[in-house]
């Protein structure tokens, strides 16, 4: 059920990125079309995301210098990139081919010739400059401050999904081997996360390959080798917070971080969790920062009478959103295609896909 403020607030944040949205229907969108043809949606897309997201500046670091062999352009290739997670293509190697086969693909990324598109190696190294360099989370936090910050959302949803690595578990051995045994147990991260910002909690949680198990919505157990997406998403299914964590981090780890790092950005009212973010430390941290936590209760851990109300019921629905964002990335933007195995270049692969959902979402509230 949406307020009279919430349909004001969407109408405005539209009208906000419509100016960008003029600027491509108008004079970006008829001079490509005249260039190289007429664009599908999927391209129109691509077109978006680039225009809304890249700050060519960043890349400045490639530039040559006069020493040596100059670099492949980097701004072609991170566009390169968003298209591979627009298209939901399945790697470099598929990337690699389209792009010297299509010739409105390749010259959108900005190459002239087949000739000039990298190989697939230099397109592994460039993507570990981009993850390792990390101006990419910056960039989906200023575009989420930019369009969606200063107008308030109701509800913001927080949840997790698996995520299949192909690389080798954690040795187990080996991480107990390091530990020292004099060194005292560190006390339980939700008591710790209050008092810290969410990069320092974020830089906190393991990403390390691991083992993970959840139990799905018809009580069965699944396990799977690799990691965990955890994400933020308004009512509208605009993604707002992203962390990529191990598998076997439990959900309520991220959360303290991932409210912290959505406040940073916009403005919400209400917390929207599952019973396994069931944990007094999560519902203090919502309060503290100005929102209204609203949990299902663990029964095994809450006492019969802490039940919803029919209001909160109601509000709860819109916690549907988180998941039609992971069914929208894993099956439609890259989240079943992770090739990579460095934690950061895993973070890197699906935040371009979240990034492609923010931008597409946004879009289809112009609607």
């Amino acid at each position: 059920m949406k307020t009279k403020d919430a349909y004001n607030g969407s109408r405005r944040r539209g009208e906000r990125f419509l100016r960008l949205w003029s600027e491509l229907a108008q004079g970006v969108f008829p001079f490509i079309t005249e260039e190289v043809g007429e664009l599908d949606s999927e391209h129109r897309l691509f077109v978006s995301v680039c225009e809304a997201v890249i700050d060519p500046k960043e890349f400045e670091y490639a530039k040559w210098c006069g020493n040596g062999r100059p670099k492949a352009d980097r701004v072609s290739m991170f566009k390169a990139y968003i298209l591979k997670m627009t298209l939901n293509l399945k790697g470099d190697k598929e990337l690699v081919a389209l792009l010297r086969q299509q010739p409105l693909s390749r010259r959108l990324c900005g190459w002239g010739s087949a000739g000039l598109v990298p190989s697939r190696p230099s397109f592994c190294r460039a993507f570990a400059e981009f993850a390792e360099r990390g101006f990419t989370e910056k960039w989906f936090a200023d575009f989420i401050r930019k369009y969606h910050g200063d107008i308030p959302e109701e509800t913001v949803s927080f949840d997790s999904a698996p995520v299949h690595v192909r690389a080798k578990v954690a040795n187990a051995k080996r991480r107990l081997a390091k530990l020292d045994p004099d060194q005292q147990e560190p006390p339980p991260r939700l008591s710790c996360q209050g008092g810290q910002s969410a990069a320092e909690s974020i830089a906190d949680l393991p990403v390390e390959c691991e083992w993970g198990c959840k139990r799905d919505s018809q009580g069965k157990t699944k396990f799977w080798k690799g990691g965990k997406a955890h994400v933020g998403t308004t009512r509208d299914g605009v993604p707002v917070a992203f962390v990529y964590t191990s598998a076997n981090l439990h959900d309520s780890q991220a959360a303290i971080p991932l409210m912290k790092q959505a406040s940073e950005r916009l403005q919400y009212h209400f917390d929207l969790m599952d019973a396994a973010y069931d944990a007094d430390p999560i519902r203090d941290e919502s309060r503290e920062l100005g929102h209204v936590p609203i949990i299902d209760f663990n029964a095994r851990r809450s006492p019969e009478e802490r039940r919803m109300s029919e209001l909160e019921k109601e509000i709860y629905k819109d916690r549907s959103a988180a998941e039609r964002v992971f069914s929208h990335l894993l099956d439609a933007h890259g989240g079943r295609n992770v090739r990579v195995r460095a934690p950061k270049k895993i973070a890197l692969h699906l935040l371009l896909g979240i990034i492609v959902i923010a931008v597409e979402q946004t879009i289809r509230m112009l609607c």
